[in-house]
């Protein structure tokens, strides 16, 4: 991959480094709204060729992908746009705010020839691939707790009334297509789409979901996925049955760091104590890395089994989100 990236926020930094150890992937050139701004970056991560003007770097030859991480809003517009080109897409979560624009883009990139992936980190990462394996091992499952929690360096502006991209519904902001897609991503992943889902929020002065749970149930579970912006927590994935829990750290933020399986602790009244955890994850590279890999190898090889399952799993998160926002702005304030 020959690679063009749009935006100059912190997941571009990390993108930029992942994609930079990266077999057969190269960063050939950045993008952004201004010339001065658009070469500095260039100058920052030492590439080559800037861009300040989207159009012209869609001509480009020598970019045969484009990397979208702009503000949420953009995402389906700039996509599109790259698809017609006839650039393959890597496109940050929240992929689209609605299930019709996704299956568009998908539509355009298989008349065109390319593909289009969502950067979501989490179904790419080996830790997650043996939280699968050992699925089994809990038993009949019953709950799954999901929190990805992590205070807005914005938010105390929002509480004065000034409205950034983040807490602005105009730009497809909030907690639940910020962070808490993290989660949705994670649950839906491992079990599909739910039976059923309900999304209450916590809602601000212009209408927003500053934090919010996604209740999700199947046939035989709950799962609960809970994002926040205007608090912290520690960002944790439990999975819980009758034989024992997963405990996976991080997990919910798209990292996977840790994975431990905690046997099940019966009542205290003839039973045995709890045994002790079991740590069951590997070390991993950067996990942006992964993602990486995933894109370029099934780009490499034609891959298209691959791939279809990537857009299906994209289409069953979209189509939670959109259904959530649409609850989000039914609801009156609670």
């Amino acid at each position: 991959m020959r690679v063009g990236t749009i935006g100059s926020g912190v997941i571009v930094d990390r993108m930029i480094d992942a994609m930079k150890q990266t077999k057969d992937v190269e960063v050939v050139a950045v993008y952004s709204r201004t010339k001065e701004k658009a070469e500095a970056y260039a100058k920052k991560h030492q590439i080559k060729k800037s861009y300040h003007d989207l159009e012209e770097m869609f001509q480009d030859n020598n970019i045969d992908t484009i990397y979208v991480a702009s503000p949420n809003s953009l995402h389906f517009e700039q996509s599109k746009k790259a698809l017609q080109a006839g650039k393959h897409v890597i496109c940050e979560k929240p992929f689209t705010p609605t299930l019709k624009e996704a299956e568009e883009l998908f539509h355009i990139a298989k008349e065109k020839n390319v593909y289009i992936f969502e950067a979501i980190t989490t179904i790419h990462l080996p830790n997650y691939q043996i939280v699968k394996d050992h699925l089994k091992d809990v038993g009949n499952i019953r709950l799954v707790q999901c929190n990805f929690s992590q205070f807005s360096s914005r938010y105390d502006q929002y509480k004065n009334h000034q409205v950034t991209n983040v807490f602005d519904p105009t730009f497809n902001g909030g907690s639940l297509m910020d962070i808490n897609v993290y989660c949705l991503h994670f649950v839906t992943g491992l079990f599909g789409s739910p039976l059923s889902s309900q999304y209450i929020a916590n809602k601000g002065f212009n209408g927003i979901d500053t934090s919010g749970v996604v209740l999700m149930r199947y046939p035989d579970m709950l799962a609960i996925c809970t994002g926040a912006k205007d608090s912290s927590s520690p960002n944790h994935v439990y999975i819980q049955g009758d034989q024992g829990t997963l405990d996976i750290h991080g997990s919910s933020c798209g990292v996977c760091a840790k994975v431990d399986f905690l046997p099940v602790k019966g009542d205290m009244i003839g039973k045995k104590e709890q045994n002790a955890s079991v740590s069951l994850g590997v070390h991993q590279k950067p996990h942006m890395v992964y993602e990486c890999e995933a894109f370029q190898s099934i780009i490499e090889n034609q891959d298209l089994q691959t791939y279809e399952r990537l857009c299906d799993h994209t289409c069953e998160v979209v189509s939670l989100l959109e259904t959530s926002i649409q609850q989000r702005d039914e609801i009156d304030e609670m």
